[in-house]
Parts: C-alpha cells; structure tokens; sequence
C-alpha cells in the first residue's frame, strides 16, 4: 500500500462506499479526518503504516457497515408493518439470551439434551454418508440416468446374470431402436514389462463404442477406431489416468510410444480421462479384437437408452432381436437380455441392507427424542410457575411456544453439530474399507445431501421433541401455576400420562432394534462356525499368468507350472503346494454336463450351470476336500488314452446322479464331442463362492488333461503363510523376468473379505441397538424417578403411616415394570411384522428364531429391572418427616 497520504485517503474511500449512501453523505467527511489522524499518528510512532494497520481498519469498516445496513433495513420495513424484521430479531435473539442463561441455570439438563442429540445425529449422519455415495450422489457421466447395464439371464441354468455373449452384442447392436450406443468390455490381467522387476496389472478390452456409451473424451490422444477393434488389428493402447501419472509422471509426449504388456508391444495413442475408471481400476485399455462367432458368456455391457425409451421398452426391444436369431443361435431359446440401471446392476444388493441400517440410526434418533421430550416435559413442571407469571404479564400462547422451541432448536443444533463431527469422524474408517469394495464411481465425499440431511435431521428432531412440550406448558393458567403444587396435580398428570407413553414407545422401538440386531448377529455367527469345506489357515494364494506369445503350447504350459511347484515346495516352511483354475472364493467357470446313462431332458427342465475346476494332483490334500468315496487325482490321470478322470462333488450326485446312488465309475461329459471322463472320487462339498451363498454342483478335471495359461496356487505353510511371499516371488523371477505373482493374499484374508460387508452392517446394527436400549432405559429411569418425585409427599405420608419399606419398592418397580411390558408386547409385535423383510438378508437361521427373541427380550427386561429397582430403592429410603418437611 503507497504511503503518500493521497493514496491513503483514496484507498479508505473505496472502503466508505461499502456504507449506505446516505450514511456517507453525512459522515463521510469526518470519518476521512479521523482516518488521517489516526494515518499521521501511526506513522509518528512506527514509521509506516504497516499490513496489520489496513486489516483493523478494514475489519472495522466491513463491520460497521453490516450494522448501518442492517439499521437501514429495520427502519425500512418497520416503516411498512407495525412489526418489522428488526423486532423480528430483537425478539428472536432475546429468546435466544432466555435460552441460555436458563441452561446455565441448570447445565445437567443441556449437557443431557446435547449428548443425546450428538449420539443420534452422529449415528444418522455416518449413516447416510453411506447411503448417499451408493444411491443418491450421480454418475460422474452426462445423462447418467440414461446410462444402463447390459448382460444376460439364463432361469434353465440356475444363472441370474450369465454375461454377454459377443455374438449377441454384435446382433443387438446392429438392430435395436432403443439405444444411441451400447459397448462391451472385460478385465484381464496382463504382464507389464519394465526396467525394473516386471509388474502386473489390470487391462480393460473394450470395444470402439464404449467411450460414446459413457460419453467421455481421452485427456490426450484418441480413442480406439472401429477398424482398430477387429481380429488381427494394430496393437494400440490407451493409458489410464492415474497410471499414466504414476509409471509417465503425467508427460503429455507418451502418445506414439509403447508399452509392452504380455510380451507384446502395444503403441499409446491416447490415455483415458480419470471418469473411466467406472469400467476398473485398470492400467490401460485395449481394443477387445473379438471374433463375431466368438464362445460364451465372457462380456460386460453397457448402453445409453435414446430419450424418453424406458428400461421396459427397451429389453423387450432387445428381447425380440435375441429370440429372432434362435434358427441361427438355437441357445438364444434358453438365455435373454437383462437390462437394468447401472447402479441397480452393480450396488442392488445392498439396498436392503442399507435402507436397514437408515432404519436403524432413525429409531435410535426417535428414542432420543422421545427422551428428551419427557425430559422437557419434567423440566416444564417446574417452570410452571415461571410460564405463569409471564402469562399473567401478557405473553400470548404464541409467544411461550417461539420461547420453547427456540430452546429446542438451539440445543439439537449444538447437539447436531457435534454429531455430525462425530459421525464423519467415525465413518472414516468405514468409508475407506468400503471405497475398496466398490465400484471407484461409488464416492463417499460430503455433498450438499449430507449437509441438507444434516440441517433436516435436526430441525425435524428439534420440531419433534420440542412441540408437544411446547404445546403442553403453554397451556397453563395464570391462576394455576400460581397456586402451590399440590393444586397442581391434574397438570401433573397429564405430563406423567404423556411421559409414560413416550418411555413405552422408547421400550418397543429399542426391543425391535435389538432384535434384529440380534438375528444378525446370530446368523453371522452360525456363518463363521459353518465349515467352508476346505482348510483356510496357514494358506497363501495368489495366482500367475502366462504370455501366449511365449508359452504357447501344452507342453510348455505343463513344465512351467510343474517347475514351479516343484520349486515351491522346496521353499523352507512350505508344507505342500498345489495349483487351480480357480480356488475357492474367487473364480468361475461355468459348463454343463451330462451323465452317460442318465434319461434325457426335457426342453423345461432345468440343466443348472456346474461349477467346473482344474487342479493338480494333490490339491485336495493341500486345501483339505475331504473325499467322501473314491480318491483324488494322481499323476497318471489324463496322461493317456482312456484315463480321463473327474472327481464330482456331493451337490453334482444329488442332482445328476441321485442321491445314494453310487457315482464312482460312471462317466460325465460337458458335450457330444467332448470325451468321456470317468469320476474317480467324489469330494464333500466345498463353499466355492462364500460360506453365506448357495451350493453348486461342481467338477473337478485335473491339469494334466487340461492346461492352463493363467492359474492361482495355493501354498500350505507350517506358519504365517505371508513370510514365503519373498521366496516366491524370486522363483519367479529367476524362471522368467517378465513374469510376476498377483493377488496375493492368505486364504483366512479371502474367507474375511468374504464376510466384510455382512460383518460391518452387522456390528453397525448392533451398535445402534446398544445405543438405542441404553437411550431407553435412560428414559425408563427418567420417568420413575419423575414420578416418584411427584408422588413423594404420598410415599412420606404413606411411610409415616406404617408402610414398610419392602412396600415401596414393590409399588415402584411394579409401576415400572408395567411400562416396560406395555413396550415389550408391541415390540414383539413389530418385530415379527418386519420379519419378512428380515428374512431377505439372512442366511443361517430363521427370522423368527425363537431363541434370539425370547433372549433379547429377556436381556431388555433385565436391565429395565435393574433400573427401575435402583430408583425404587432410593424411593424406599426416603425418611418420612425429613421430606415432608421440605414439602
């Protein structure tokens, strides 16, 4: 800032215009004669003006002009109305004075009513945290709403989605009206070469048309073409945003160079904005280069709906396209098209369950409602005389209800302001472990919705704890509440009346919620006791996969795997080694098979997909199958002519064979070319796909009559399976240095992640429903104690009397306990109301579990008794003469 005083003195003028002209006109030239002097004297004594001279002048200036503004506004609209905003304020911010010298006066009751508050809104808020990034926050896409899923369904083969074949996708895409684009895309993993130890990553095969689906724009470079997305075309590649950040340091000349993956160098002519992330956490993108006629059901689609095409119309669009085609694709009889929303497809699983939880936090801010409802209640008691006084003086109903809510408000916005810090707080943890598991669209950063849910929350809670109160105490007579208590006791009872059907509703909320928190507590439980059917301690997995530009014939496959196993298991501390396709809890291959012998199907029956699995000898050993009859693999099945074996598990013999039917010896096949493979063994058993899902039949083939190029090995240690991992990774690297292990993890770590979701929403719910019983029995105590504070000149005359004291506790527990089997029959009630809905997120027991209602619910009445004999037994040491003295 110059320090010429001219400078000065226009520099402050500007700042004289943030006043109303009028002000200005008047003042402004003293105010300028002000500022020189205090500009002269300043620089008297320090030399020059300095920074922190202009940001008090500043400040002072903002200030008082907020204030000669806000003047200006009241005069101006008290000149309209006989009660202007400024009275408005004045009397809004007198009650907010009242409100707090009133809870200075007695803090027990506003630290009672704020920790409630926080522990509700702290609950709801990390709660909708979540619910929000999975199913309110948008698609990071234009017209997400438009966007859907594409895959296909199969009810004969016991799939709900069975993926897209590419001969489909290319049928529907030429053909439909429904759709602007729709594209296909699937994940592989692939060997990333480099200076240093090779690296594996994750690839998206994409076709040409997947960029216009999402609608998205290469941060450098291109797309893919059509003729680039064609079998034998160029070898191009796409970076994904953050890689090309981390492996390029984000260097805008990468288009034009290469980059070899599986052994193969593709040429970057592009890299993918960070929106393209939808698809997978992937490194780059390749054109999918698929045959029209190409097998299975391998493929992800998605699609962008023309406007105004609704999903119904648009499957039934593509439903007719799909069975036109069935003289030249006959399996198109069996299977059809699935379309749904993008975020029904990928997160509609855990609707329910979140939509339980929202439940659940809701209940809990109820509860705390309701108790500090009853605790206002009680505090109106005694202002009664107060609310009189003011009445008498000419304070409209009107008036005392603003005066009450007014402290309602303010208190659950301290209340909710601490909660909602405490429940992003908390909710970090959860959120992070859930980023993990979700889609990376799926974001969990506040938004205006967490902040409206906030704001929501609290003023409906405020509203709904403050106003029957607020209704109630300003119905009071002046005469009434100016007589001495004992007049009092229609008032009184009426309170007592309300207080014991709020603690009522308290109990019956709080046993709902215990209730269903206990179910699925209990059926995590019986989960985690469930025998998965293979060994899951001391066990590393992780898989490998092999270039077929190097290794591409069945004799380099065999020896490299069995190179490498034998290496393994020389590694000290490793107990035994074996390879898979897929190991249990992750993988699928799904084929079909028939039974020689077995009667033919009919076009409705169903022929569920089997569950099918390559191992080598020894895997059964190694991951701890049982074999129920028969043996497992050996070295020589599959080796020659007529030794093709399988070992089928128990579900496979009850639904193609027949339960006590004897499996070994007879012969399977997948198909009328294919070659008959003898079962040799039938192993119990085993939860591929979770421990809380449904059991698949399932057939093992071994490696020898079925080579692999990518497999997973599972390694059984003599102790923490994690200390191997080095070695391993070095007997890859000296077998070929363009290779490297993936997915690493112990089999215990798969079978937790398995549970994660199911475990995390449950020790939520049991959480809220701890809170929720504690909330209530606060309540519960609240009342007694109220009630035996009411009644205590009674107790004392009754005492005084001759009632012992054995008496009085029976009489106040029994009033007690009365409530609390009032709250416990409706509970009970509604418990078993919801229990359908219950039932659709259990697994391992039944939704009217006996043992889990009757133990709840004795749990609850426990600790209600335990409360309410606590103060009943204060009551009952009351001494007679010395409170009806204070009387």
């Amino acid at each position: 800032m110059t320090e010429s005083p001219t400078g000065q003195l226009r520099a402050y003028r500007a700042l004289l215009r943030l006043f109303p002209r009028r002000f200005s006109v008047r003042h402004a030239e003293a105010m300028e004669r002000l500022f020189l002097d205090m500009c002269r004297d300043r620089t008297a004594r320090r030399g020059r003006l300095g920074v922190a001279f202009w940001v008090r002048i500043g400040w002072d200036t903002i200030a008082h002009a907020t204030v000669e503004w806000l003047l200006l506004i009241r005069r101006s609209s008290n000149s309209k109305t006989g009660y202007g905003w400024g009275d408005r304020m004045s009397s809004f911010l007198t009650d907010v004075r009242y409100t707090v010298r009133s809870v200075i006066r007695q803090p027990t009751y506003g630290v009672l009513v704020v920790l409630m508050m926080a522990l509700a809104i702290a609950g709801n808020a990390a709660v909708f945290r979540v619910f929000n990034g999975l199913f309110l926050r948008p698609l990071p896409f234009e017209d997400a709403e438009r966007l859907v899923d594409l895959d296909e369904r199969a009810p004969r083969w016991d799939l709900e989605y069975t993926g897209m074949a590419y001969p489909d996708f290319v049928t529907w895409r030429r053909e439909n009206r429904s759709f602007e684009e729709m594209g296909v895309f699937t994940t592989r993993g692939a060997s990333l070469a480099s200076d240093g130890p090779a690296e594996y990553v994750e690839v998206v095969q994409a076709s040409h048309d997947v960029s216009a689906v999402l609608g998205f724009e290469p941060a450098l470079g291109r797309f893919f073409t059509a003729d680039e997305d064609r079998p034998e075309g160029p070898l191009v590649a796409l970076l994904a945003h953050g890689f090309w950040e981390q492996r390029f340091g984000g260097d805008r000349d990468v288009v034009g160079r290469s980059v070899v993956l599986n052994s193969r160098s593709f040429e970057i002519i592009g890299v993918l904005p960070p929106e393209a992330s939808f698809v997978g956490d992937a490194a780059a993108w390749i054109p999918l280069q698929a045959e029209d006629d190409a097998g299975g059901w391998w493929l992800d689609g998605v699609g962008r709906l023309k406007r105004g095409v609704t999903l119904g119309q648009a499957e039934d669009d593509l439903l007719a396209i799909h069975k036109g085609v069935i003289p030249d694709r006959p399996v198109n009889e069996i299977t059809a098209p699935v379309v749904s929303l993008v975020r029904d497809r990928y997160l509609g699983e855990y609707r329910l369950g979140s939509w339980m939880l929202l439940a659940a936090v809701g209940i809990v801010l109820l509860i705390a409602c309701a108790n500090i409802a009853g605790l206002m209640l009680a505090r109106s008691l005694a202002r009664e005389r107060e609310i009189g006084i003011r009445v008498a003086m000419g304070a409209g109903r009107g008036r005392l209800i603003r005066q009450l809510l007014t402290e309602s408000v303010l208190l659950a916005g301290v209340g909710a302001a601490l909660g909602t810090g405490l429940g992003v707080f908390g909710s970090e943890t959860l959120v992070a472990r859930m980023s993990e598991q979700f889609p990376r669209w799926v974001s969990f950063e506040l938004d205006w919705r967490f902040v409206a849910f906030s704001l929501a929350a609290t003023v409906g809670a405020a509203v709904v704890f403050g106003l029957a109160p607020a209704l109630q105490s300003s119905r009071v007579a002046p005469g009434q509440a100016l007589q001495a208590s004992a007049s009092r006791s229609t008032g009184a009872f009426h309170k007592r009346r309300s207080m014991n059907l709020l603690v009522a509703g308290e109990v019956a909320m709080a046993l709902t919620l215990l209730i269903v928190a206990g179910l699925g507590m209990r059926d995590l439980i019986q989960l985690q006791r469930l025998d998965p059917g293979f060994q899951t301690e001391r066990i590393l997995t992780y898989s490998i996969g092999l270039p077929s530009v190097r290794y591409d014939g069945e004799e380099s496959l065999h020896a490299f795997r069995e190179t490498h196993l034998e290496g393994v298991r020389g590694i000290p501390a490793v107990t035994a080694a074996t390879a898979a396709s897929s190991l249990p809890l992750s993988g699928h291959w799904g084929w079909f098979f028939e039974v020689e012998g077995a009667p033919p199907r009919g076009e409705d029956d169903p022929n569920p997909v089997v569950l099918n699995r390559v191992v080598s000898p020894g895997y059964f050993e190694t991951m701890g199958v049982s074999i129920a009859s028969g043996r497992g693999f050996d070295d020589f099945d599959g080796r020659e002519a007529g030794t093709m074996a399988a070992v089928v598990n128990e579900t496979f013999v009850r639904q193609f064979i027949g339960a006590g039917e004897e499996a070994v010896g007879r012969r399977i096949r997948s198909g009328e070319d294919s070659d008959w493979l003898t079962i040799v063994g039938v192993a119990r058993d085993v939860k591929h796909y979770g421990v809380d899902e449904d059991m698949r039949p399932g057939v093992y083939q071994t490696t020898t009559q079925f080579p692999l190029s990518r497999f997973q090995v599972a390694v059984r240690t003599s102790g923490d399976p994690h200390t191997v991992t080095g070695a391993v990774r070095e007997l890859i690297r000296r077998a070929d240095p363009e290779l490297s292990i993936f997915a690493v993890q112990s089999m215990s770590e798969r079978m937790e992640e398995s549970l994660w979701t199911r475990r995390a929403s449950v020790w939520l719910l049991a959480i809220f429903a701890g809170v929720a019983l504690t909330l209530a029995v606060a309540g519960l105590y609240g009342v007694i104690s109220y009630s035996v504070g009411q009644r205590t000149s009674e107790i004392s005359i009754r005492m005084a009397l001759g009632a012992r004291r054995e008496q009085v506790l029976r009489q106040v527990v029994r009033q007690g306990m009365l409530l609390v089997a009032a709250g416990v029959v409706v509970g009970l009630l509604a418990s078993l109301a919801t229990a359908r809905v219950v039932s659709g997120v259990l697994v391992g027991i039944s939704a009217t579990d006996p043992l889990v209602y009757g133990g709840v619910t004795l749990l609850l009445l426990a600790v209600a008794a335990l409360a309410n004999f606590v103060r009943a037994r204060r009551a009952a040491r009351l001494e007679p003469m010395e409170a009806l003295r204070k009387e």
